[in-house]
C-alpha cells in the first residue's frame, strides 16, 4: 500500500476536516499509538541541526589557512526553546566525515549533508548523504551516501522542483547535479561542470588597510551553488577566479549549460564566497571573503544576467587589519542584510533601502571566534551563529523594526560548528512534487481541470486535453476583433469554464469574465466587470461565493493588488490586500494565479517564480496572512486543483509550453 499522506492543514470546515483525516487514516494503514498524545504535531519540537568539522583532512593545499581541528561529532541535534532561543542537546549522528553544510527539503522530512573527506570509494573526492527526519522527535536515519564528484564538497542546495541537489566542491572547483529520488535518496550525478577563467591575485583589491587575508587564490574553488527562484538558472561562485557563474538548467534532464554571458567578475583578489537573493528575486547580494565587501547586483531573471550596482564594506568604518567574510543572508521580510566577519568576529547589519542599496545600521560581536556561518530560526525572531574556533553556537534576538541583534545569553557547545538549519516538527510542512508533464502549445497563461479533461489557456485560445492520454480533443480561438485579449485563469464549475479576461495594459482598462461550455468548447457569455484600474487575473468559486484577484503592477502600484469576495449576485462582501512578504516576491510583476485548495486554504502564484504562496484569510482585518512559501516545479501563472484526484495540483511552464501535474505531500510520512 502507498503510505504517503497528503499535507492537509486544519480546515475551517469541521466536517470536511473529518473526511480528510479519514482519508489520511486509510492511506497510512494505521495510526501509531506512540503519536498520541505527546507525539501530536502541536507538541512536537522545533529542531536545530548543526553541521561540523569532525574528521580533519590530511591532504590539503599548503595555502589553505582554515584547518579546523575536527572537534565535532558529525551532525549535532538540538531542541530549540521557542521563547528563549536556547538550544538543548538531543544527540549526534556521526558519519566519520565532516558534514560541513546541511540543507532540509521543503517538506521538512529529508536532510542532506555535504561531507568533506579525503577519499570516497577509490577516488580523492567527497560525498553527499541523505537522511530521513523522524516527524516525532527529529532524529535522523541515514538513507544513502553518494560521491560528490569533486574534492572538498562545501555547499549543498535544492532546486525549487525538489528533484535535484546541487553541490559545490571547493578544492576541485567542480559543481555537480545529483537527482533526488522519490524516497529522498540520492542518485548518481546527472552532470558535473567546471567554470572557465583565470585565477585572481592573492591580494584583494578592496581589502582593509593592513590586511593579510589571503586564502583561496591558488586555483579554482567552487564555494556555493544555488538556483534562482524561477529554477531556470543556477548560479555558482568560484572564489579563486573571482567570478559568479550563471548556468541554464534543464529540469527534465538535470543538465547544466553555459549562459550568455557565462559569468560576472568581481574585483581581482576579493574572493566571492556566498550570495543571497532578496525576496523579490531581482536583487542579489554577494559577500567577498578576502575583500570584506558586499556587492549588490541587479538580477534579470529572464536572461539570468547580473549587473553590479553597489559595493559596501562588511566592516565598521575605520577598521584596519585582516578579516575573512563568510555568510550573508537577507531577512525574510526583505528589510535587512546580515553579513558575518571572521577575525573581526561580528555580524554586520545593513538596512535595505527602497532601491535595494545597503546602509550599515549596526555591528554585533558574535560572542565567539571565527563565525563561519549563521542562520535564522523559522520564526525569524532569532539568529544563530556558528563560531567555528570557539566551539559554540550563540543565539541572538532580532529586533524586527531596527534589525539590530541582542545576545540572549544562550550558548550551545558544539565542536567546530560550520552551519545550522532548522525543522519545526509542530508544523505541517507542505511540498509538491512533479508527477508528469504534458506538452500543450496553449499553456501560456493558465490551466483548468475537471473530472476528465484539463484546459490549457493562452491569451486568446483555449484547448481541451484528455486528462489520461494527454491528447488534445478540442480548441477554441477568439474571433478576430473580439474583446477577449488576455485570458488569465480558468475554473470549471458545473460543466462551465470561467476565465478572467482583461486588456491590460491597454487604456481604458476593460475586465470581464468569459464563460464557456467546457465540453463543447463553445463561448456562451461575456460578463463585463466594473473594475477599471486593476486587471482581473483569476477567478474562483468557493464556499458559495465568487473570489476575484485584481492585480496592480510595478513598485508604486503592486500593493494595491487585492482579493475581492462577491456573493451570487456579484455584490462585494469582502476585500483583502496581500502581505508585504508576498508582495516582495511578486515584484516587479504582481499576483498571476490563485485558487482554493481541497482543504479550504488559498494558494496563489506570482508571475514567474517557481513557488506557491499559501495564504490564510483572517477572521478580522483586511490583510491576508502568509502561512508558507512552497517551492513548485512551475513558473508562476494560473494554477488549478484537481478535486477528482485529491492532492493533485496543475500548473504550467510557459517557457516550454507544458502543463505540469503535481502532488501535494507533507511531513507526516512513515520512515521506509
Amino acid at each position: 500500500m502507498n503510505r504517503q499522506i497528503l499535507f492537509l492543514r486544519p480546515s475551517r470546515r469541521p466536517m470536511f476536516r473529518i473526511v480528510l483525516l479519514l482519508i489520511a487514516f486509510v492511506c497510512s494503514g494505521t495510526l501509531r499509538a506512540e503519536d498520541e498524545p505527546n507525539g501530536a504535531p502541536a507538541n512536537r519540537p522545533l529542531m536545530a541541526y548543526v553541521g561540523t568539522f569532525s574528521s580533519p583532512l590530511g591532504d590539503v593545499p599548503p595555502t589553505q589557512v582554515d584547518l579546523p581541528a575536527g572537534n565535532g561529532r558529525g551532525i549535532h541535534l538540538f531542541e530549540v526553546d521557542r521563547n528563549s532561543g536556547a538550544l538543548k542537546a538531543a544527540g549526534t549522528f556521526d558519519l566519520g566525515v565532516s558534514p560541513d553544510c546541511l540543507v532540509v527539503n521543503a517538506a521538512g522530512n529529508r536532510l542532506y549533508s555535504s561531507n568533506e573527506t579525503d577519499r570516497f570509494g577509490d577516488a580523492k573526492q567527497g560525498s553527499v548523504s541523505s537522511f530521513a527526519i523522524d516527524p516525532r522527535d527529529g532524529q535522523l536515519t541515514l538513507l544513502n551516501t553518494v560521491a560528490s564528484e569533486g574534492d572538498g564538497p562545501t555547499y549543498v542546495s535544492i532546486h525549487p522542483s525538489g528533484r535535484y541537489l546541487f553541490v559545490a566542491n571547493y578544492f576541485s572547483g567542480s559543481i555537480a547535479v545529483l537527482p533526488i529520488l522519490s524516497d529522498g535518496r540520492l542518485g548518481n550525478a546527472t552532470d558535473v561542470q567546471y567554470g572557465e577563467g583565470n585565477v585572481g591575485p592573492t591580494e584583494a583589491t578592496n581589502a582593509p588597510p593592513g590586511s593579510f587575508a589571503i586564502s583561496g587564490h591558488d586555483g579554482s574553488h567552487a564555494h556555493m551553488i544555488q538556483s534562482d527562484a524561477t529554477g531556470r538558472y543556477v548560479l555558482h561562485v568560484d572564489l579563486g577566479m573571482d567570478r559568479i557563474f550563471v548556468w541554464k538548467f534543464d529540469a527534465t534532464t538535470g543538465k547544466l549549460s553555459a549562459n550568455t554571458p557565462a559569468s560576472v567578475s568581481l574585483p581581482p583578489g576579493d574572493g566571492p564566497r556566498h550570495f543571497d537573493f532578496h525576496a523579490n528575486g531581482h536583487w542579489m547580494y554577494s559577500i567577498q571573503e578576502e575583500g570584506s565587501t558586499i556587492v549588490l547586483f541587479d538580477y534579470d531573471s529572464d536572461a539570468g544576467r547580473l549587473t553590479q550596482r553597489q559595493t559596501i564594506s562588511s566592516l565598521p568604518p575605520g577598521f584596519q587589519g585582516s578579516n575573512f567574510c563568510s555568510e550573508i543572508l537577507v531577512s525574510d521580510d526583505g528589510r535587512f542584510v546580515y553579513a558575518a566577519n571572521r577575525l573581526h568576529d561580528s555580524i554586520g547589519i545593513f538596512a535595505i533601502e527602497s532601491d535595494g542599496t545597503l546602509r550599515q545600521v549596526g555591528n554585533e560581536w558574535t560572542r565567539g571566534d571565527y563565525p563561519r556561518s549563521f542562520n535564522f530560526d523559522p520564526s525569524g525572531r532569532f539568529l544563530y551563529v556558528c563560531n567555528q574556533r570557539a566551539d559554540n553556537v550563540t543565539a541572538f534576538r532580532i529586533d524586527r523594526d531596527s534589525g539590530l541583534l541582542e545576545f540572549t545569553g544562550n550558548y550551545a557547545s558544539v565542536g567546530n560548528p560550520s552551519c545550522i538549519t532548522f525543522v519545526d516538527l509542530a508544523e505541517n510542512h507542505q511540498s509538491v512534487h512533479e508527477i508528469r508533464r504534458v506538452a500543450a502549445p496553449e499553456a501560456h497563461q493558465a490551466v483548468a481541470v475537471d473530472e476528465t479533461s484539463f484546459y490549457a489557456i493562452s491569451n486568446r485560445a483555449i484547448a481541451r486535453y484528455d486528462k489520461q492520454s494527454g491528447k488534445r480533443v478540442a480548441r477554441w480561438d477568439a474571433p478576430n476583433g473580439s474583446e477577449i485579449k488576455h485570458l488569465n485563469s480558468g475554473i470549471v464549475k458545473d460543466g462551465r469554464l470561467y476565465c478572467a479576461n482583461s486588456n491590460w495594459p491597454t487604456k481604458p482598462l476593460k475586465n470581464s469574465i468569459e464563460i464557456f461550455d467546457a465540453k463543447r468548447m463553445e463561448h456562451l457569455q461575456s460578463k463585463p466587470f466594473a473594475e477599471t484600474e486593476g486587471a482581473i487575473n483569476w477567478v474562483d468559486r468557493h464556499e458559495g461565493a465568487w473570489w476575484v484577484a485584481i492585480a496592480f503592477y510595478g513598485e508604486a502600484e503592486v500593493r494595491r493588488t487585492k482579493l475581492v469576495r462577491y456573493d451570487k449576485q456579484w455584490k462585494e462582501t469582502g476585500e483583502w490586500t496581500f502581505p508585504e512578504s508576498v508582495i516582495q516576491r511578486f515584484l516587479p510583476m504582481s499576483n498571476s494565479g490563485g485558487c482554493f485548495g481541497p482543504n479550504g486554504d488559498l494558494y496563489v502564484t506570482g508571475h514567474d517564480h517557481a513557488e506557491l504562496y499559501l495564504l490564510d484569510i483572517p477572521a478580522n482585518g483586511n490583510e491576508l496572512k502568509h502561512v508558507a512559501t512552497v517551492p513548485a516545479p512551475i513558473a508562476g501563472q494560473g494554477i488549478a486543483w484537481d478535486f477528482d484526484d485529491l492532492g493533485v495540483l496543475l500548473g504550467i511552464n510557459r517557457a516550454s509550453h507544458e502543463v505540469v501535474f503535481m502532488r501535494s505531500t507533507g511531513a507526516i510520512e512513515p520512515l521506509r
